[in-house]
């Protein structure tokens, strides 16, 4: 008599795929509006099952898009070359398993959460044993120590995550990257460059050579990294959809669920708390209230405004120029109009080629661009709103340097005109290797690495360190 094939049961979240199918459910589901998360935070007081329930009915998951462990899904194919039945089994809601079963291909019934019953655990190992009878064997696949039981009664036990001491679980995979190392990841130190715009009042003020203002002006810089690595940590878990369907984005720590979301949320609420406790202490509530301005603003960014037409150039140039408003308070000196508005126009066209960038590269130039306000065939037209931007700020840089009031801060002001002609060559420079396709991502992550923008940025400083400190040309030329 012929033996029934061992069944192999899979389970799903953490394991087959590198998510939780139902927290990020939730996650969509709350971004949509403040009436979309008192719902979650409802259904969440009422159980997990109930959360999962309502979540799966509100939300559709794209299967294809999943993160899956390729060496689990080649023990699946295995197990259907051989005959046996593979069955997927998870804690999430089964309209969302079954639809990966579906895209996988899998013909038997799953087990998972349905109505007030939790597939988790114990009540999991129930499950399985009415599906396939009491005393038959099973080989399991899991992740977590919620599995241990099923790990206990299985014929033969894998994990991909948790590894019990001196059982007979194997291990499946490479071993975890350390939470730590995840975490850092995640915050992006690489864009905490970015945040030395906030050491340019103490550039401009001629105060950088006192001790004392440079430590504030590095600290500040510091807190204001803190907080925008939590912004970024909270914008990943927003746009894991659409960065898992990009093709560099997808390795994200949040997108490739190497980071957890719970994980994330403790990491994002812990660098926030240090940073803005941070310039409390550093410069007083002002320099605090600042830093959250620049939270809340970068933060509805990454809800709703960047899905607004024009209106996410003007905000990226914003926050850019509130890394200047906060630089000034901390150091506690006035900030100037012309350096404001140069701010303003030179950052309002960087932000318009990161979205020039992002539209060149579009896979369809008729559809709206994922996420944004633009389509395709906007492109000539963002470009020329690019350019000219910049071009103002040259300008405002001009006008500057023609200010009777700007003479009096400056040893030799005249030098100041020498400022327009290198950022004349750098505007024109990247927006042309955009078009040709040179420029890849954020053009202010591209300036910081690229060898001729940072020479440029030396230039810059070295013409206006002359301005600032050099004698006056009219003392040379009567020596």
């Amino acid at each position: 008599m012929n033996e029934k094939p061992v069944p192999l049961i899979v389970d799903v979240d953490g394991t087959l795929v590198r998510a939780d199918l139902s927290l990020e459910a939730l996650v969509r589901i709350a971004r949509s509006g403040f009436a979309a998360l008192l719902s979650v935070l409802l259904w969440m007081w009422a159980g997990r099952a109930v959360t999962k329930t309502m979540a799966a009915r509100r939300d559709r998951i794209d299967p294809a898009r999943l993160p899956y462990r390729e060496e689990i899904r080649e023990m699946i194919l295995a197990a259907q070359a051989e005959g046996r039945p593979v069955i997927l089994a998870s804690a999430s809601h089964w309209r969302h398993i079954r639809a990966i079963a579906a895209h996988l291909n899998l013909s038997d019934p799953v087990i998972a959460t349905r109505g007030r019953m939790n597939a988790k655990g114990a009540a999991k190992l129930d499950r399985i044993r009415e599906r396939i009878g009491p005393d038959a064997a099973f080989d399991y696949i899991g992740d977590s120590r919620a599995d241990i039981c099923l790990w206990n009664a299985a014929r033969r036990a894998w994990s991909v995550g948790h590894l019990p001491a001196g059982s007979k679980v194997e291990r499946l995979g490479a071993h975890p990257a350390p939470l730590a190392r995840t975490m850092w990841r995640a915050m992006r130190p690489h864009q905490w460059a970015k945040n030395l715009l906030v050491l340019v009042p103490a550039f401009t003020s001629g105060l950088f050579l006192q001790p004392a203002v440079l430590l504030k002006a590095v600290e500040a810089a510091l807190l204001m990294s803190l907080i925008a690595s939590s912004i970024y940590v909270i914008n990943d878990l927003l746009d894991m959809d659409s960065d898992r369907a990009h093709r560099t984005k997808w390795a994200r720590p949040l997108a490739s669920s190497e980071l957890s979301i719970p994980a994330a949320l403790v990491l994002a609420f812990a660098l926030a708390g240090v940073g803005l406790l941070g310039g409390w202490l550093l410069a007083g509530p002002m320099l605090s209230l600042w830093l959250l301005v620049y939270m809340v603003i970068t933060t509805a960014y990454s809800v709703r405004l960047k899905s607004v037409l024009v209106g996410d150039a003007i905000v990226l140039a914003s926050l850019y120029t509130i890394r200047l408003w906060i630089g000034a308070i901390a150091i506690g000196v006035p900030l100037s109009f012309w350096l404001l508005l140069f701010s303003v126009f030179l950052f309002l066209s960087l932000a318009y080629l990161k979205r020039y960038i992002e539209m060149r590269d579009a896979a369809d130039p008729d559809q709206l661009l994922s996420g944004r306000g633009y389509v395709g065939n906007d492109l000539n037209v963002v470009m020329m709103s690019g350019i000219s931007a910049g071009m103002v700020a040259i300008l405002v840089l001009a006008l500057f340097a023609n200010d009777p009031e700007t003479a009096a801060d400056y040893h030799n002001p005249a030098l100041l005109w020498l400022l327009c002609l290198p950022l004349i060559y750098w505007l024109n420079r990247i927006w042309m290797m955009a078009r040709r396709g040179q420029v890849e991502g954020d053009p202010v992550a591209f300036a910081i690495k690229d060898r001729r923008s940072l020479g440029v940025a030396a230039i810059v400083a070295g013409i206006f360190l002359l301005a600032l400190y050099a004698p006056p040309i009219a003392q040379l030329e009567a020596h």
